[in-house]
């Protein structure tokens, strides 16, 4: 997406495209007199248990900022803030940070959105703040497509509407007809709507879609603003379960529990050993890297999806090491394809770089290109997997199952889908092993200064390096991966005389499209499984979509690559042609 043309003016955004000012000169107070005080937000997010507000026209983030932290002085310490947002013409990181400067916004959450605030990348992004208790989701879409995409995934529904886009008769799309006549369709019983504009074809859209209007008189910032309350029965959603059952205690079993006890979704942990993170998931040495590739089709972005969500993670008092990975180029990444890549993410995400600077920050002599990712960061999977199950709704319990459950909600997130038995025989998986392997130099200028990606990865500590992983397709000789991880050590730093210390072997599950497999497979069952060699990206990502699946929630994807992920999608493909896995199964 192209970033808004938009310039401070007499110290306030303006829109020369529309032909005004994104917010007054004191745009909090704007926001708490044209929609948190009409709509009475303090009172109503204060007893809320979830409280949901749909934006259009995020702009800078003042009104999600400016809201949050009312939230946050006011709701239950066990409460939740749903703030979902919509920006067709996304501002650039720099112009949302210079209209903070100026501004009386909450510095935490304006720190935290800047810093991982998304690439201008069509799509559906998902940032949590103030220990997960606000929960922000932005569309960087249109109007009538981000409430489609709504109306299609979510069965909650919303507690208050900020319509807050450019006025009618600037920005048109925006109050359309039928973007106001949808409305209605999601909100719950005595929702609200605010918004600046008092122009009558407004107020007459929203009467005729079932809301009672009211216009504010005289406030400090607009001659009339508009409240609207919905004076229709309402979406009643369906009671969210409280309690459920999770298999597994590697990432993806880890994630999920996470995604769902920050909901208030009481978790039962089952693993074998009543521990995590003690199979593949405890590998010592992971990066959470986007897993780029040349392609531009559904599992490509999906990978780069996965990327901007997790890596905001980064937020967290995670146990992680060196920040930033450096991506050379080769055989499966053309030069032109990582610079386009590196340009169209912007500096914040990616940065081109040519051999001199690639020998700068790394210490390794190159005869490539590559692209430096400064949000990257390594992970120790077993202290990984304990943050995450370290969460007042989640018990962790010592259960080793030899068939599925069928009495209660379970979701399945294990290593293999062996446990599912006929639920799983149409899949098109795979269950390989791989192996990390540990190398010294007694030169320690032989160790790269940082992370380095080239058909697989190479992480430098102090005077060793972790180089990892194979993917063994078929069973390999004695000592055939510690050689071929050698070889990448090589290739990668330049240096021969390198000594093995150790190795780390773990199986890991593909599918035959290199996607994981997400969703409901039964009345009862979930899975979130088949994370190949993405886990540390991949499984926080899904989690996040399994439990707003679970719970009726709009997920941070669109539901097109959602439904890619879904088992069903074997079946139907295997109408066409066989599995392709068949042959390969041991």
């Amino acid at each position: 997406m192209k970033p808004a043309v938009a310039r401070i003016v007499d110290g306030r955004l303006f829109s020369p495209n529309f032909n005004d000012y994104y917010a007054a000169r004191d745009p909090v107070a704007e926001t708490v007199h044209v929609h948190i005080q009409p709509a009475d937000l303090v009172e109503r997010m204060g007893r809320a248990r979830t409280f949901t507000i749909f934006e259009f026209g995020f702009g800078a983030g003042i009104n999600f900022l400016t809201t949050g932290a009312e939230f946050l002085k006011h709701a239950n310490s066990n409460a939740r803030l749903r703030f979902i947002s919509c920006e067709a013409f996304p501002l650039s990181s720099a112009l949302i940070s210079e209209a903070h400067a100026s501004a009386a916004v909450d510095r935490t959450l304006s720190q935290k959105l800047l810093d991982f605030y998304p690439p201008l990348v069509a799509g559906i992004y998902r940032r949590l703040f103030a220990s997960d208790q606000i929960e922000l989701t932005l569309f960087f879409a249109d109007a009538k497509t981000a409430l489609n995409e709504f109306v299609d995934q979510d069965s909650v529904g919303v507690d208050s509407w900020i319509l807050d886009g450019f006025a009618p008769d600037r920005n048109p799309e925006m109050w359309d007809t039928d973007i106001l006549a949808n409305l209605q369709k999601c909100t719950k019983p005595n929702g609200t709507v605010t918004t600046f504009s008092s122009a009558s074809i407004v107020r007459r859209r929203l009467e005729k879609n079932g809301f009672a209007v009211r216009r504010i008189e005289g406030t400090p910032f607009k001659r009339q603003t508009l409240l609207a309350t919905l004076n229709k029965p309402g979406l009643s959603g369906t009671e969210p379960p409280t309690k459920t059952t999770i298999v597994g205690g590697g990432f993806a079993g880890t994630a999920t529990a996470r995604a769902l006890a920050r909901r208030g979704v009481q978790v039962r942990l089952f693993t074998p050993t009543g521990t995590v993170g003690d199979a593949t998931s405890g590998i010592p040495t992971a990066v959470l890297h986007p897993r780029l590739s040349a392609s531009m089709d559904v599992p490509a972005y999906f990978r780069t999806q996965t990327y901007f969500f997790s890596v905001a993670m980064k937020g967290y008092p995670l146990p992680t090491a060196m920040s930033g990975a450096v991506q050379l180029t080769g055989k499966n990444m053309a030069a032109s394809r990582l610079k386009d890549i590196s340009y169209l993410l912007g500096e914040k995400w990616a940065q081109w770089m040519d051999t001199r600077e690639l020998v700068e920050l790394t210490g390794c002599k190159h005869d490539h290109d590559a692209a430096f990712f400064p949000k990257s960061f390594v992970v120790e999977g077993e202290k990984f997997c304990q943050y995450l199950s370290q969460h007042p709704n989640i018990q962790v319990d010592a259960q080793e199952l030899t068939q599925p459950i069928l009495d209660e909600r379970t979701i399945y997130a294990t290593g293999s889908a062996s446990l599912l038995g006929d639920l799983a025989d149409s899949w098109e998986v795979l269950t390989i092993e791989g192996q990390l392997d540990t190398f010294t130099h007694t030169n320690e200028s032989a160790v790269p200064r940082r992370v380095i990606i080239k058909d697989g990865y190479v992480v430098p500590n102090q005077s060793v390096c972790k180089v990892g992983s194979t993917y063994e397709y078929t069973k390999w000789e004695p000592g055939l991966a510690t050689s071929t991880n050698l070889e990448r050590l090589h290739t990668v730093t330049k240096w021969k005389g390198w000594t093995h210390l150790r190795s780390f072997r773990g199986q890991r599950t593909i599918t035959s499209d290199k996607l994981p497999i997400v969703g409901q497979i039964s009345p009862n069952a979930w899975v979130n499984l088949a994370h190949g060699s993405a886990g540390t990206a991949s499984t926080p990502y899904c989690a996040e979509i399994l439990a707003s699946q679970y719970l009726g929630e709009l997920a941070p994807l669109w539901l097109e690559c959602v439904e890619e992920l879904h088992p069903n999608r074997f079946h139907e493909r295997q109408v066409r042609r066989p599995n392709p896995f068949h042959r390969l199964r041991r």
